[in-house]
């Protein structure tokens, strides 16, 4: 069977859990997130491939650009992503990755984005099935009244990171 590399990486902000899968990440998420089963079994599934503990070129970029977002000097990523879902919740995360850093969006014109306002819904969902966070800014995401809304990493986390864009 093909191998997922991971490795754990604890941050000011949480301890995330990140993923390589032929020189790409497919795993960027909150280790302690109440789907990751969900979310591991989609990845594993999707790529028929498992997770193995072992450091990789991908894996060691990636904790170096993170720590550079972190630290406020790096507003953009350049790793290349392997998402796993379907059409519709691959459509979202393209929708997201156009939200500028430091700005914010919303749930409706997330689904007003891909040309359908009644799946409001099934865009947060999708919203919330992101393997990528970070790379894939599902923290951009706030409720229309511009107030936080769900975050896998936790509400603090989501605060904190809007803060961090914000500066």
């Amino acid at each position: 069977m093909r191998q997922i590399n991971i490795q754990y990486f604890e941050t000011n902000y949480g301890e995330l859990i990140l993923g390589a899968f032929n020189d790409k990440l497919c795993l960027c998420d909150w280790r302690y997130r109440t789907r990751r089963t969900t979310v591991d079994n989609r990845i594993s599934k999707g790529l028929n491939a498992s997770y193995i503990e072992q450091d990789d070129q991908v894996l060691k970029q990636t904790r170096q650009q993170l720590e550079e977002y972190f630290a406020g000097a790096r507003q953009h990523f350049d790793i290349p992503l392997e998402t796993v879902g379907t059409n519709f919740q691959r459509m979202v995360w393209s929708k997201l990755l156009e939200i500028p850093y430091g700005e914010t969006s919303s749930y409706l014109k997330l689904a007003e984005s891909i040309g359908n306002v009644k799946a409001i819904r099934a865009a947060a969902n999708a919203n919330g099935a992101n393997a990528l966070s970070i790379f894939i800014p599902c923290h951009r995401i706030i409720g229309s009244d511009g107030k936080l809304v769900g975050y896998a990493g936790g509400m603090e986390a989501k605060e904190r990171l809007l803060k961090l864009e914000a500066r």
